[in-house]
């Protein structure tokens, strides 16, 4: 699942990071006791239920210091204290075979795209003060890291992300929706990043669970442009990446059939989305990964809220 660390290597770069510093995700239904929109995350305020001491520092507001504890200790004690919830994001990262694959218009591969939006994902949710996690997942679900919201946990989080690579075999999507299911305990914010291919019935199922479970689940399907459009105008041999199979075939044959095929299943998925009430992007690894976050910043706040 891992390979040897690039010293230099970073899964998001810092101008990417300065261009989605303003972004915001906005969940969009009742999460672990709040509403969707602009949640009330854990932060240090004035206000709601106490969280705990620090000592007095020049600069704290002298309303709350604690005047028990400095009778009990002869020292200065500010309260703090935190709003009611803290939203927790789960970020699963799909490394199956075909998700290596890049194509002839894009820089970065599914994956790689994958990554970036992941990273900055994760960056996003705990800049505002939340908490963010880590699954991926290929045949099977690769080792993970919970979500938390401190900046250390956060620096651990890209770094295994930095090492997340393509894995052999086939998608493992149910096992990888079961087993966010069994780590979020309470309501939280899922988002999949994968493209889908083989994604079956079952699959349907599975989400459709998470989000009847009250789960806020988002998917953002990742196809490279020429997973799109079959623009190859050659006779070429067409590889299966997750079982090897192979088949040689004239692209100007089959490429309204398979264009057909898969605005068909694009059309089915968003089906899926409708009636098990998901956040369905798709995505295209050609277009700048900094406008595909803030495009689906903004679906979030258009979205509103939904009980």
């Amino acid at each position: 699942m891992t390979r040897p660390p690039d010293r230099g290597e970073r899964p998001v770069d810092a101008q990417i990071l300065d261009s989605v510093a303003t972004l915001t995700i906005e969940v969009r239904r009742v999460v672990q006791g709040f509403l969707g929109g602009s949640h009330s995350s854990l932060h240090l305020s004035s206000s709601v239920e106490f969280a705990e001491h620090k000592k007095y520092s020049p600069g704290d507001d002298v309303r709350h210091i604690d005047w028990r504890a400095f009778a009990r200790t002869d020292r200065h004690f500010v309260k703090t204290r935190e709003r009611e919830v803290i939203l927790r994001g789960l970020v699963l990262v799909d490394c199956s075979a075909s998700m290596g694959y890049t194509g002839s218009r894009a820089q970065l591969s599914k994956l790689d795209y994958a990554r970036v939006l992941a990273g900055a994902l994760a960056h996003i949710l705990v800049r505002q003060g939340d908490a963010a996690g880590l699954m991926p997942f290929a045949a099977k679900v690769e080792p993970h890291i919970p979500p938390l919201g401190n900046p250390e946990h956060l620096s651990a989080l890209l770094a295994h992300l930095s090492r997340v690579s393509v894995q052999p075999g086939p998608t493992a999507y149910v096992e990888a929706i079961h087993a966010a299911a069994d780590l979020l305990r309470n309501r939280a914010l899922v988002i999949a990043i994968s493209d889908l291919w083989a994604a079956g019935r079952e699959t349907e199922i599975a989400l459709s669970s998470l989000s009847a479970r009250g789960h806020d689940v988002a998917v953002l399907r990742v196809l490279s442009p020429d997973e799109i459009d079959l623009p190859f105008s050659r006779v070429a041999e067409f590889v299966d990446p997750e079982d090897g199979a192979k088949i040689e075939v004239d692209p100007a044959l089959v490429r309204e059939d398979y264009r057909r095929a898969l605005a068909e299943d694009r059309g089915r998925w968003r089906r899926v989305a409708v009636e098990a009430d998901l956040d369905l992007m798709n995505v295209v690894t050609s277009a700048p990964p900094e406008a595909t976050l803030a495009d689906f910043a903004a679906r979030r706040h258009r979205v509103g809220r939904r009980g």
